[in-house]
């Protein structure tokens, strides 16, 4: 079977059976990626091609092993399954795929993921609607002003939105914290605050201008960024920057989406 047609019919069983949603996730090796596992049902990961090993913490190809995680994969294969064999189950695989590795945290907290496809897909992009450079860094003005005072203001725009998420992307020397999402709803842009913490003794640098959000299998680059370009070490530096529109117009996204951050670093 061909991997087109066993995603298909991975995706086809899930929605039949009314499974938790499918997950997808771009590769990338700087991120960790959580799965949620179940004792009930497998999950089954998917890349897009074979993967050459699986380094597995807490989790083994054998029971007797008494793992908290059961792992079933064939050598060469492009696909894994996982099921949790005790509650409260945590563990960590490391996929070995293309020269890199790509790090998998394993929990039963939260519903389980009964499907979890890694896509072959750059990690910026293009064709987003343009606004002028003025207006995005009044755009950015105005987040930080309603983040001082989240409560609305007289005379403030009503078309806006805001949460604070606290969403954390975590990558091999920081951590990514979305604090606070402001949407803009004439201009369809979205404002987002980020925290970067750095872990190391030395300072990080990144570059602010590939600064992106990812939304499940799309992302959305950053139009204008207000960033340092370093974290100092074991320091915290903090980062405005926006996104509008989509590659076809309209993005319409919600403050309230399930966002992950990109920071590329070299």
């Amino acid at each position: 079977m061909d991997l087109r047609r066993f995603l298909l019919t991975i995706l086809g069983t899930v929605a039949v059976a009314g499974a938790s949603p499918t997950q997808s996730y771009p590769l990338d090796d700087r991120s960790v990626y959580t799965l949620r596992l179940s004792r009930e049902a497998p999950t089954t990961c998917v890349f897009p091609a074979g993967v050459t090993a699986i380094v597995g913490a807490n989790a083994s190809t054998k029971i007797e092993d008494n793992p908290a995680v059961l792992l079933s994969h064939e050598t060469g294969s492009e696909f894994f399954s996982l099921r949790a064999l005790k509650d409260d189950a945590k563990a960590a695989l490391n996929i070995l795929f293309r020269g890199r590795v790509y790090a998998l945290s394993l929990t039963t907290e939260g519903e389980a993921d009964r499907a979890v496809v890694f896509l072959d897909e750059p990690l910026t992009g293009s064709g987003a609607r343009k606004l002028s450079t003025d207006l995005l860094r009044a755009l950015v003005d105005r987040a930080r002003q309603r983040d001082r005072a989240p409560f609305a203001l007289p005379g403030m725009d009503v078309r806006m939105d805001r949460a604070e998420p606290g969403i954390v992307t975590a990558y091999r020397s920081f951590t990514a914290t979305i604090e606070t999402a402001t949407r803009f709803e004439a201009e369809d842009a979205l404002v987002f605050r980020i925290k970067l913490e750095n872990v190391l003794n030395v300072a990080v640098p990144y570059d602010p201008q590939g600064l992106a959000i990812r939304l499940d299998r799309e992302f959305f680059p950053g139009a204008l960024a207000e960033a340092s370009g370093a974290i100092p070490a074991r320091g915290v530096s903090l980062a405005y920057f926006v996104i509008s529109g989509g590659p076809n117009g309209r993005a319409n996204l919600t403050v309230r989406e399930k966002f992950s951050v990109i920071v590329p670093c070299p």
